[in-house]
């Protein structure tokens, strides 16, 4: 019997990998509201919207976004389990839950440069799209 392989992707392989770079967006966006930062709090809060637009430059876009923003929880991680060192307060809990988002926003931004979204979203007319 012949394998048939799809060419359209089905709704749960696209929602596997597009509910986390939403997740991760938003915990990007709480992350800049806590910091009264209201214009990159819309940023995060809108980038994933643009899954809406069906051209590869997205993927690229949110993986960017993915990629920084998991630099940006690291950094972050350092900086408050020091904080929380100085001070003689506890710390490990908090420096695994903070790893956890920063594995979590990589995991993200891989997702996007899977095969079945490279296949939804396309390349367009322009091979710079």
């Amino acid at each position: 019997m012949p394998m048939i392989h799809a060419t359209k992707p089905c709704g749960v392989e696209m929602l596997v990998r597009i509910i986390p770079i939403v997740w991760a967006s938003l915990l990007l966006g709480a992350h800049f509201l806590r910091q009264n930062n209201l214009p990159i709090t819309g940023i995060c809060v809108i980038a994933p919207c643009l899954l809406l637009i069906k051209r590869r430059w997205v993927l690229r876009v949110l993986q960017f976004v993915a990629y920084g923003g998991a630099t940006l929880w690291i950094y972050t991680t350092f900086v408050l389990v020091r904080q929380r060192m100085i001070a003689g307060a506890p710390w490990v809990r908090m420096m695994v839950i903070l790893l956890g988002v920063a594995a979590l926003t990589l995991l993200a931004g891989q997702l996007l440069s899977s095969d079945v979204l490279k296949r939804r979203y396309s390349l367009g007319k322009n091979l710079s799209d």
